[in-house]
């Protein structure tokens, strides 16, 4: 996810190396190899913040692009953490974003994302 959020939110990228300095600065403390970063980190540090005001407020339009693009990104994952990847799409970014305004905002740009966002996490992005 890290990558993934790197790439399409360059606005993000000075969380993301905030993320992975304070796992390498964990590891020479510790004494130990480094870690990857969790998923989770990625979606909540770096992300969410961006997004969450999605249906709220009138975001960037090219935000929530990119924001689309992710998300189908991450839909179409298949790595060995695939499916820590999909958990935490749905439970730490997607949970949050829910309902008919983002609904609405999600339509204007990129409607076909809905139905996979449903598919894939039934009762998500319910209009109603």
């Amino acid at each position: 996810m890290g990558d993934l959020a790197w790439q399409h939110f360059p606005e993000a990228r000075e969380h993301i190396t905030d993320l992975v300095c304070t796992e390498l600065q964990r590891a020479i403390d510790a004494d130990r190899m480094p870690q990857p970063v969790d998923q989770f980190e990625y979606a909540l540090h770096a992300v969410g913040p961006l997004v969450e005001d999605l249906g709220l407020v009138d975001l960037d339009r090219d935000l929530v692009r990119r924001f689309c693009l992710f998300c189908r990104d991450l839909l179409d994952y298949s790595g060995p953490d695939g499916y820590e990847v999909s958990h935490v799409l749905g439970m730490y970014v997607l949970d949050g974003l829910d309902g008919p305004p983002v609904v609405r905002v999600i339509r204007q740009v990129d409607p076909g994302l809905i139905e996979l966002v449903r598919a894939r996490f039934p009762g998500f992005w319910a209009e109603e």
